[in-house]
């Protein structure tokens, strides 16, 4: 079988890619597309698989006359794309999320390719809305999501996560409070400046607390704010582990006693999966505000804390965390309840989907 995954931009559209990826066997072929400027350029190629790239810009926001633009460059990437499934000849074209998505899988439906679309979000974005209409599978990772597709051809799924992630099980038990508490800040695979420095000055309200124990920082920062953040914690005299990017993160998951990180679809998916207990911090900005509904996922079932991003600063931060601190049996059933909306088996069971159509017609 040669699938063909359409789409890319973030981390978290490319990781459902290569998690259902990783599940093919060796007789199967594998196939990215995306764009020039996501970050497919580095993750793909990195994870071992091969990447083409077509020339596309978003049709939501940015602005009218960056909206027309990118209208009058539609037939331009539909002809990009037949270009490429024609000499790629793939038997199987799913979307992922992201700009290349959209005329890839129109175009292969078009053509009489099967066609599948990943929907990572509780509240799906513009591109899917559509591609739903067209595909000849939707598959969800909310529930609330299912009401945005047709019913006949919606399967609930969950998020596929890496293999990393699923070996080995880990222990629901925070460490002991009197020997150290482990704090893990992820602001998604781009970086997050509000959360980034409501960090850092929650880590000086903290610090300065003479009655907790010892607090260990393992900060991911994304690109823009890397110098900055590690100088900030430097000056203040706070030991903290600072990153860029943590292409690897299940080794700092497994040390976390809690998380604080923006609610990204990955990054939800993940969180259930480890059973891991957070503080989630919703990207104000994504499209239809999706990532404030994906964490609302986790806070209406008990399994996360929720601080919207008008309402950050370190100190409101800062007595989150001190709370949840105070009571570890609040975060051991945080945990708890966020593996219990795991659903681990995603992958295998999209892939099995997908077979199934395969040996269909059209």
């Amino acid at each position: 079988m040669k699938i063909l995954f359409a789409g890319g931009g973030t981390g978290g559209h490319l990781f459902t890619g290569i998690a259902l990826a990783e599940r093919l066997t060796s007789e199967d072929e594998v196939l990215f597309v995306g764009t020039s400027y996501g970050l497919e350029n580095e993750i793909v190629p990195r994870a071992g698989y091969r990447l083409e790239k077509i020339e596309v810009k978003p049709l939501k926001g940015k602005g009218l006359k960056a909206r027309l633009k990118a209208l009058f460059e539609v037939p331009a990437s539909l002809f990009q794309s037949y270009k490429l499934l024609r000499k790629e000849r793939p038997q199987l074209v799913i979307g992922i999320g992201g700009y290349a998505s959209g005329p890839v899988i129109l175009m292969a439906r078009f053509m009489g390719i099967k066609t599948a679309i990943v929907e990572q979000n509780s509240m799906p974005g513009f591109s899917n809305r559509i591609l739903g209409k067209f595909v000849h599978r939707v598959f969800i990772a909310f529930e609330q999501a299912r009401d945005f597709f047709s019913p006949s051809k919606t399967l609930l799924t969950g998020n596929p996560v890496r293999k990393a992630f699923l070996m080995p099980p880990l222990p629901l038990s925070p460490s002991p409070l009197f020997l150290s508490f482990t704090l893990l800040i992820l602001g998604g695979s781009q970086g997050a400046h509000s959360v980034n420095e409501a960090m850092v000055e929650a880590a000086v309200i903290l610090n300065s607390n003479s009655e907790l124990p010892q607090i260990r920082i393992i900060h991911q920062t994304g690109k823009l704010d890397f110098e900055k953040v590690k100088e900030a914690y430097a000056q203040k005299g706070i030991s903290a582990e600072v990153f860029e990017f943590i292409q690897n993160p299940k080794e700092y998951y497994s040390q976390a006693d809690l998380v604080i990180s923006r609610s990204g679809a990955g990054s939800v998916s993940e969180l259930q999966i480890l059973g891991k207990a957070s503080i989630l911090i919703p990207y104000p900005y994504a499209t239809d505000d999706h990532q404030r509904f994906n964490a609302m996922e986790l806070v209406d079932k008990g399994a996360a804390r929720l601080i919207l991003n008008p309402n950050l600063n370190g100190g409101r931060l800062a007595s989150e965390i001190l709370e949840l601190m105070k009571h570890p049996e609040k975060i051991q059933g945080m945990s708890e309840a966020a593996q219990r909306l795991a659903k681990p088996q995603a992958a295998e069971k999209i892939l099995e989907e997908c077979r199934k159509i395969l040996e269909k017609s059209t």
